[in-house]
């Protein structure tokens, strides 16, 4: 159930990773969109893509370390996206010109429940070599 889950999200930060994408490059000579929607987007793309990628077991296949890079990537994107979920309540608790921003907040929360559950998931493998019984 949770590698569903974890499927699931994956799907939706890369959806979400396209949509934004798609919004910055149309709306990119606006000057209220900074680049860093763009990078936002390519977070999330990146981020579901691996996550994919590590399920299937691609990047063993590559030679790449994919446990250690998966835990960490997802504890980076774990705490990145609560501090910007922390950040995104106290702006809209008082909002520049009544501006509230929720996509940002949309973002961060998809980050963060993404590498909640890649976390748990991983936690829950014998992948990281510690014994249940000790």
């Amino acid at each position: 159930m949770l590698r569903i889950a974890l499927i699931l999200t994956s799907i939706a930060n890369i959806a979400a990773g396209l949509g934004l994408g798609g919004l910055w490059f149309k709306f990119r000579n606006d000057p209220g969109m900074p680049i860093v929607v763009l990078f936002i987007a390519l977070a999330l793309l990146v981020q579901g893509g691996y996550t994919l990628g590590h399920l299937r077991g691609i990047w063993k296949g590559w030679g790449l370390p994919s446990f250690s890079l998966f835990v960490a990537g997802e504890s980076a994107a774990a705490l990145v996206g609560g501090i910007a979920i922390l950040q995104g309540v106290i702006y809209n608790l008082n909002p520049t010109n009544g501006d509230y921003e929720w996509g940002p907040l949309m973002a961060a929360t998809l980050l963060t429940t993404q590498a909640t559950l890649g976390l748990i998931f991983t936690a829950r493998s014998n992948e990281f070599g510690v014994r249940k019984n000790a």
